[in-house]
């Protein structure tokens, strides 16, 4: 039996590793690597496997980093079923269509500029006939279900709690009379997020892959996320500013709306504008509604509430190019939340040309920002950015609230780990500082044999 990292390793975006026993191959996620645009175009058009070997696809969740490749891969010749939480397949399907319609859309607004220089057009990743492919492959299964991937590997779901249907994967391999069990906590939510349950714990294993996004850092609490909010809002108001909010479209977006909303209901904001200015993002807060057996008590409160997130009527979803177009051009002070999460693409990209020269505006980060991403330049706080290949000066403020992390921080992953006793841990889904900081923690607390493995590396299991 053989681990192999394709994506996702030694860096943050891409998520893909692929289990190889009893003459079957199965891959763990199938994300859509970020970064700079000629290398995230290289590393997503080749996967570095034969995607007509594959009998089955595994799927943790519908972020885009985890699923936004799964069109590419049935492109190359993948025929079989892809599996997820029913919570998960329904999102997949927003997030896939979404994600074919923004590349054709930013490869036609870059063509325009590539026509005036003679320069070589530029074709979209992944057409939407490519996502719907795919999205016809998803299969939905419940928490704790087994699920056959292949024949001697089998799966079960454990609540992640990172977003709506996130899965833990607890995967057993029959092999020559020896069965392995490997646990995949990539990626591994927080405790006291808002409507979305707290992580379980899987049973123990021998192999744990482990993401190690925050490996080195501690998150401050999640409960204090919506006063962190309220606070840099109501400053930016004062200003006569407006709050810009990049956000991923599921699970960030529908936190935003519920906080800022409960905090206008409790009176610690004026009832301004919020602007859900992302058409996949209402599509999926629709989805809340459908799947609240996937909820905790938050849900329920918010739905005696508010009687829905869109419903109050400070909410303004914008779901035409005309809405959005209104918002980015008017001088209103209100509250943007538009996507993407890491600004590379989509709506929020607008948002910001228009916004990010007026010191008045303030630009919130409440997500992690990949290397060489807009964001990450964002948080790095630096003084010129580029849109659309324009230069601009930032002179809007920039601050980032950790406390909104749905990802697990270092003493989390720790007790993670220790709770399923793994004999060996493969620590993936980080950069090389959090990666290296976490291993040595884990070394010291858990005794168990860490590794660090890079994009391409191919490990024996259970030899």
């Amino acid at each position: 039996m053989k681990l192999h990292f394709y994506g996702g390793a030694d860096t943050v975006t891409g998520s893909m590793h692929m289990i190889e026993a009893n003459g079957s191959r199965i891959i763990r996620d199938a994300g859509l690597f970020q970064g700079r645009r000629e290398e995230a175009r290289r590393i997503n058009e080749n996967p570095g496997f034969d995607a007509g070997t594959l009998d089955a696809i595994l799927l943790s969740h519908a972020h885009i980093d985890h699923c936004g490749n799964l069109p590419t891969i049935c492109k190359l010749g993948f025929n079989g079923a892809i599996h997820a939480t029913t919570a998960t397949t329904r999102l997949t399907e927003i997030m896939l269509r979404d994600s074919a319609y923004i590349q054709s859309q930013d490869a036609a607004y870059l063509n325009q500029k590539t026509n005036r220089k003679g320069m070589q057009p530029i074709d979209p990743l992944y057409t939407i006939a490519d996502a719907e492919s795919a999205i016809s492959r998803l299969r939905g299964h419940h928490y704790h279900e087994a699920v056959e991937l292949a024949p001697g590997i089998r799966s079960e779901a454990y609540e992640a709690g990172h977003i709506l249907g996130s899965e833990l994967s607890y995967i057993t391999v029959e092999e020559q009379g020896r069965i392995h069990k490997i646990g995949f906590a990539v990626d591994l939510g927080r405790h006291n997020l808002p409507l979305i349950r707290d992580p379980e714990t899987m049973p123990p294993v021998d192999v744990l892959v482990m993401e190690s996004t925050y490996g080195n850092r501690k998150h401050g609490d999640a409960k204090n996320a919506r006063e962190q909010l309220r606070e840099v809002i109501a400053k930016t108001w004062k200003k006569g500013g407006r709050v810009i909010i990049p956000a991923f479209a599921l699970e960030r977006a529908q936190e935003l709306i519920y906080h800022i909303s409960s905090l206008m209901l409790d009176g610690k904001l004026e009832k301004r504008s919020v602007y859900l200015d992302s058409p996949m993002a209402a599509e999926v807060t629709k989805v809340f509604d459908q799947h609240t057996d996937y909820l905790d008590d938050d849900y329920a409160e918010m739905k005696k509430e508010m009687g829905c997130l869109l419903c109050p009527p400070w909410v303004k979803a914008t779901p035409s190019v005309e809405e959005s177009k209104a918002v980015t051009g008017s001088d209103e002070v209100c509250v943007v939340v538009a996507a993407s999460g890491m600004c590379e693409h989509g709506r929020i990209l607008h948002h910001l040309k228009h916004s990010i020269e007026n010191p008045d505006n303030t630009i919130v980060i409440v997500g992690y920002q990949a290397m060489h991403t807009l964001g990450r330049r964002l948080v790095e706080q630096q003084k010129e950015v580029k849109i659309f290949g324009d230069t601009f000066e930032r002179k809007a403020g920039v601050v980032t609230l950790d406390a909104f992390s749905a990802h697990a921080d270092r003493d989390d992953l720790v007790t993670y780990a220790k709770a399923v006793n793994p004999g060996r841990i493969f620590l993936v889904h980080g950069e090389k500082e959090a990666r290296e900081a976490l291993a040595g923690e884990l070394t010291r607390e858990i005794g168990a044999e860490v590794l660090l493995p890079k994009r391409g590396d191919v490990v024996e299991i259970g030899s």
